[in-house]
């Protein structure tokens, strides 16, 4: 009988120190994880608490030094590390809260814990979260927090809010049929279609586009350029880079196009002035492609204005070749008129418009090409050929006069210009309110060279 109340006692005893040991170990193997403590992953172990606030501010410090990349929908965006604040102190009395053993559980090794740092977001940065428009803000922010309170990586995936909301009203619209050398326009469309302007965020198109760019020729992205610069010139956004094609296109007046090239680093970027994101819309119907802003609403009314400021003639380039007969020419080239044209935007907002100066391009006319004979009659005894233009001599055997002629046509002031194997076409003087029309080029600087017709 004593033997069996002995083995009870022992029993109880046993039961007793297990219900004390049993929640301890398993809070020391919930927290046992690594070879030492870490806060915000830094490693404290064997540290006093005022070498593990100095070792802490170090690591915060120079986690702050790059900036918060944070993705979504298509749109970046950069946060100030600086704009996040970390409480070391009270990551460090966590710590030794987690940490430090009761006085009866003398019989425990030293805790090994890993908790985030205490951080506090400031209002500055939820306010730009906010603005943004195309995320979720709390979430997003949380996110934030979760990687600084780790000192992780800083690329963040923001969660993306329901922008159906941004399609209600039409800012702008562009549709013009596809050229039929223009290859990978369907490629281009896929990859920038529901891409989001937020406020105050610049666009690349070749950000936007990436490895994409490859699957266009030329002349698909030039484009699709230039459908997206005239859809955002209707807009208020600013252009910060756009290059002209430099040549005539058929899908667009002179001055509207664009031109984007990675290899030379020519881009199209814009920024969204505004208040609100908006939406880039990109749709294929009937071999047009159509290029849409959408946004929440519509504030203003822009509208684009293109004016010839000067109109170039093309000059007459005269070759001369053996193989023709007599008094006979070709025309290899027909001439085009050159160029240079402004684009203003005008905004009527609250009853008053104003007007502003976008771009000035120049375009440079096709010259026209003649070849004429180079061959001459025969000339009769007696007959002097001293001022006869169409009997001069080829003595080097070049194929050309050894004298330059002058030019059979006469300008309107029956003058004649000087000419060296060169003519210019004539000119119809300008009224009052049409383009100056000139001849001459531009120079490499920008600068207009004219010249004498």
């Amino acid at each position: 009988m004593k033997l069996h109340l002995k083995l009870g006692a022992i029993l109880i005893g046993l039961v007793v120190l297990l219900a004390i040991w049993l929640p301890n170990i398993i809070i020391e193997q919930a927290l046992a994880k690594g070879d030492g403590s870490t806060i915000g992953g830094v490693l404290v172990k064997n540290l006093e608490d005022e070498a593990i606030e100095v070792a802490l501010q170090e690591a915060i410090n120079v986690w702050q030094d790059t900036p918060i990349t944070l993705e979504g929908a298509g749109v970046t965006t950069s946060l100030d590390p600086n704009l996040l604040v970390f409480d070391v102190a009270s990551s460090v009395a966590e710590y030794r809260s987690l940490t430090n053993k009761p006085w009866f559980a003398f019989w425990e090794g030293k805790r090994t814990v890993h908790i985030p740092l205490h951080v506090v977001e400031d209002n500055q940065l939820k306010q730009q979260l906010e603005s943004m428009g195309v995320w979720e803000t709390e979430t997003t922010l949380n996110a934030v927090i979760s990687q600084a309170s780790y000192l992780n990586k800083h690329n963040i995936e923001a969660t993306v809010a329901d922008t159906t909301s941004m399609e209600a009203e039409r800012l702008a619209l562009s549709i013009e049929q596809i050229p039929t050398n223009a290859l990978g326009v369907l490629a281009l469309v896929n990859t920038l279609n529901d891409t989001i302007i937020a406020p105050n965020e610049p666009f690349s198109l070749l950000n936007a586009l990436g490895e994409k760019f490859e699957e266009a020729n030329s002349e698909g992205l030039n484009f699709v350029a230039s459908l997206i610069y005239h859809t955002a010139l209707q807009t208020e956004f600013e252009i910060l880079e756009r290059h002209s094609q430099e040549k005539k296109i058929e899908y667009l007046q002179q001055g509207l196009d664009a031109a984007v090239n990675r290899v030379i680093n020519k881009d199209l970027q814009f920024i969204n002035n505004g208040n609100q994101p908006s939406k880039l819309k990109l749709m294929i119907e009937n071999d047009a492609l159509k290029v849409e802003l959408l946004a929440q609403s519509k504030e203003k009314d822009i509208t684009v204005r293109v004016s010839k400021d000067k109109i170039i003639q093309p000059r007459i380039i005269t070759r001369y070749s053996k193989d023709l007969a007599i008094g006979q020419e070709e025309v290899i080239q027909n001439g085009e008129e050159g160029v240079r044209v402004e684009v203003y935007r005008s905004i009527l907002e609250n009853g008053s418009t104003r007007e502003e100066l976008v771009s000035r391009d120049y375009y440079a006319p096709i010259n026209k090409i003649v070849v004429q004979s180079s061959r001459q009659p025969a000339v009769s005894a007696g007959v002097s050929t001293a001022n006869d233009t169409d009997l001069q001599l080829d003595l080097d055997g070049d194929g050309l006069a050894d004298s330059p002629a002058q030019p059979l046509n006469k300008t309107a002031n029956n003058s004649s210009p000087t000419n060296t194997g060169e003519s210019s076409s004539a000119t119809t003087p300008a009224t009052t309110n049409d383009p100056e029309i000139v001849y001459g080029y531009y120079d490499k600087g920008g600068n207009f060279v004219q010249t004498s017709p």
